[in-house]
C-alpha cells in the first residue's frame, strides 16, 4: 500500500481543537482495533503475539498502578516522606502510601480475562512542561476511559533526550514584546530525562526567580497587570509544588514534573495511570520485542530505511536527516532503533553484529552483550536483564516506542500532531515487517491562548503599508501628499522623471544607463522633499509592526499550563469534549 501524504493542521484559533477521527467515531475505531489485533497470528521472538500481548498488558498495568500510587503519595496531605528515584534503574519500594492494584478512580482485577476485556486508551509524552496542545491528550484519554469503561494510561517518555527542560515566558514590557526561554535544566541535551536528578533546590529556586523577574516586567497597563497576577499565582503554585515534592524525597526531573501535573489533573478529576518508559524496559514483553528485532536486525533495518525513503519522496523532503536518519547497514554491523547508555551517561546508538555462532549488541565501540545462537529465548531474556544490574540501559526510540505500545499494550493510542505525522512511518513498517494491518490511532491537538488581549490590527493593511514603504523609494510621485504636489520643485522633478521614462523606451543602451542614473538622482531629491512624509509612514508601519510582534507573543500556543490562571484552564478543559 502506497504511503499517503496526510495533512494535519495545527489549530490556529483560540480554543480550537483538531481531532481525528471525530469523537463519535472513536468507539468504533477502538472496537475495530481490538478485532484486528485478535486476528494477528505472528510471533514475537518465537512466542505467539497474543501470549506476549496479554502478558505485556498485565505487567504494564500492574507497573502503572504502582508508579501512579507512588506519584499520588507525594501530594497526599498526610504524606510526610517516602518516594523513590529511578536514576539507578532500581524500582525501590515505597515506604508508605502504597495503594496496591487500585487505580485513580477504579479498581481492576488482575486476571487474564479482565486484562483481555478492559479497553486501554494510551497516550504519551516527554516529562516536560506541558502546554495546552499537549495536555489535551490526557483529558481525551480520561474522557474516553470514562465513556468506554476503560483505563487511560499516560506513558512518560523519559528515554527521550533532555532538550526541552525550559519554560516559555511572555515578556510584555515597555520595550518590544518577546517570548523568552527560561531554562530549568541546562547541559543535558545528550542525556535521557530519566538521568536528570536535582542534587539540591538551588537550580529550581533560580529558575523560579528568573521567571518572577519577568513577571515584574509585565505590569505595563491594567489589563496586562490583571492577567499577569493570575498567571503568576499559577506559576507560584507550580514551583511551590515542586519544592514540596522535592522535600518529600522526589529528586528526579521526570518524577517531579509528573507529580505536579498529576496534582493539577486531580483538580480536573482525571484518573489516568502513569508509567515511565524507563520502567517498561524491564518487563518480559519488551525483552521479547527487543530480541525479535535483534534476531532480525538486517531485515528490520532494510524495511525501516525503505519506509523513510518513501516518506521523504511523498513529502518532498531532500535531507536524509529528516524526519530521522536512516539506520546504518554495513556487511555485518546493523543499527537498530534503540538507545543504549550506562547510568548517568549520554545516550548512544545501538548496533547488532551478527556472527556465525552469536549475536553481539554494541554501542558502536564496546560489546554490551553476546547472545549465543545455541541458547533459547528465556536465556537471552535473562542476559538482557543482567544488563540492568550493571547499569546498562536499552531503551526504544520514537518509532519503536510507538510500535511497542500500539501492538503489545494499548487498544488505541492518542497522538499529538507531531507523533501522528511520524506514525505514518510506523504504520508502513508494521505492514511490511509484521505483515498485518496496523491498529488505527487518534490525533488530537488544541490551541488555548493566555488571557492577554491582542491588539486590533489588520494584517492586510500592514502588508500594504510595508509594500508602500518599499515602493516609495522607486516611485515617490505615487505617494506624494497634496501639500507636496503643490511644491513646484517636487513637481518639476516628477515631470522630468516621467519624460526620461518615456525617452528610455526607444534609446540606446548607453543613453538608457545615463537616463537611469538621472532617474535615481531625481528619486533621491524627491525623497528629500518628502522626508517628513516618509518618516511619518515609517513610524506608522513601526507601530503596526510592534502590534504584530505583540500579537505573536500573546497568541503563542506553547506556553506551559502552569502560566494559565486556574479559572482559564477550568473554563476550557472541564467541558472540552462534552
Amino acid at each position: 500500500m502506497a504511503m499517503k501524504n496526510i495533512a494535519y493542521e495545527v489549530p490556529g484559533k483560540d480554543k480550537e481543537i483538531f481531532l481525528d477521527p471525530p469523537i463519535n467515531r472513536i468507539p468504533d475505531l477502538l472496537a475495530a482495533n481490538r478485532k484486528k489485533m485478535l486476528d494477528y497470528g505472528f510471533k514475537v521472538a518465537g512466542i505467539p503475539f497474543q501470549v506476549v500481548r496479554e502478558k505485556t498488558r498485565k505487567d504494564i498495568l500492574y507497573m502503572s498502578q504502582r508508579y501512579t500510587a507512588k506519584i499520588q503519595s507525594l501530594f497526599c496531605n498526610n504524606q510526610k516522606e517516602g518516594y523513590f528515584s529511578v536514576r539507578n534503574g532500581n524500582q525501590n519500594e515505597m515506604r508508605s502510601g502504597e495503594r496496591g492494584d487500585k487505580t485513580h478512580g477504579k479498581e481492576i482485577t488482575m486476571d487474564c480475562k479482565a486484562i483481555r476485556d478492559i479497553a486501554i486508551i494510551q497516550t504519551g509524552h516527554e516529562p516536560v512542561l506541558y502546554y495546552p496542545g499537549i495536555w489535551i491528550k490526557n483529558h481525551l484519554i480520561h474522557y474516553l476511559s470514562e465513556k468506554l469503561n476503560g483505563i487511560g494510561v499516560n506513558m512518560i517518555v523519559d528515554n527521550d533526550a533532555c532538550n526541552a527542560g525550559f519554560l516559555f515566558m511572555p515578556v510584555l514590557s515597555h520595550e518590544q514584546a518577546s517570548v523568552q526561554k527560561v531554562m530549568l535544566v541546562e547541559g543535558k541535551a545528550k542525556m535521557a530525562y530519566e538521568e536528570v536528578v536535582f542534587n539540591d533546590l538551588r537550580k529550581i529556586m533560580q529558575f523560579r526567580e528568573e521567571v518572577l523577574a519577568l513577571f515584574r516586567k509585565n505590569a505595563t497597563n491594567q489589563r496586562v497587570k490583571t492577567a499577569n497576577e493570575g498567571m503568576q499565582t499559577m506559576f507560584e503554585w507550580f514551583t511551590d509544588a515542586i519544592t514540596r515534592y522535592y522535600n518529600r524525597g522526589c529528586t528526579d526531573m521526570a518524577g517531579l514534573l509528573t507529580a505536579v501535573r498529576c496534582a493539577l489533573e486531580k483538580e480536573f478529576c482525571i484518573h489516568n495511570l502513569e508509567v515511565p518508559v524507563s520502567r517498561i524496559g524491564d518487563i518480559e514483553g519488551f525483552s521479547c520485542f527487543l530480541l525479535h528485532i535483534i534476531y532480525d536486525a538486517s531485515r528490520f533495518a532494510e524495511i525501516y530505511n525503505n519506509t523513510l525513503h518513501e516518506y521523504r519522496h511523498v513529502h518532498n523532503i531532500r535531507t536524509k536527516a529528516n524526519p530521522m536518519p536512516d539506520l546504518v547497514i554495513t556487511e555485518n554491523l546493523i543499527e537498530i532503533p534503540f538507545w543504549v547508555w550506562t547510568t548517568g551517561g549520554n545516550r548512544m546508538k545501538c548496533f547488532v553484529v551478527n556472527e556465525k555462532e552469536s549475536i553481539k549488541v554494541t554501542d558502536g565501540s564496546e560489546t554490551l552483550i553476546t547472545l549465543s545462537k545455541n541458547e533459547a529465548v528465556p536465556q537471552h531474556r535473562a542476559r538482557l536483564k543482567d544488563l540492568t544490574k550493571k547499569g546498562i540501559k536499552l531503551r526504544p526510540r520514537a518509532i519503536t516506542t510507538s510500535m511497542f505500545s500500539r501492538l503489545l499494550f494499548s487498544d488505541i493510542f492518542v497522538h499529538g500532531i507531531g507523533g501522528a505525522k511520524y506514525d505514518v512511518i510506523t504504520d508502513a513498517i508494521i505492514r511490511e515487517y509484521f505483515g498485518v494491518i496496523p491498529p488505527g490511532f487518534i490525533t488530537v491537538s488544541a490551541t488555548l491562548f493566555l488571557p492577554l488581549e491582542a491588539c486590533d490590527l489588520d494584517i492586510t493593511d500592514l502588508q500594504r503599508r510595508q509594500h508602500e514603504i518599499q515602493d516609495i523609494w522607486y516611485n515617490p510621485g505615487r505617494y506624494a501628499s497634496n501639500e507636496i504636489q503643490r511644491n513646484t520643485e517636487f513637481m518639476q522633478k516628477a515631470e522630468e522623471k516621467q519624460a526620461l521614462l518615456k525617452a528610455m523606451a526607444g534609446c540606446s543602451a548607453g543613453d538608457k544607463k545615463q537616463y537611469f542614473n538621472r532617474i535615481r538622482e531625481l528619486n533621491a531629491q524627491m525623497h528629500h522633499l518628502m522626508r517628513d512624509e516618509i518618516l511619518r509612514r515609517e513610524e506608522d508601519v513601526k507601530k503596526m509592526e510592534d502590534k504584530r510582534l505583540y500579537n505573536e507573543v500573546v497568541r503563542f500556543r506553547e506556553y506551559p499550563i502552569y502560566l494559565y490562571p486556574m479559572p482559564v484552564l477550568q473554563k476550557y478543559f472541564q467541558h472540552v469534549f462534552s
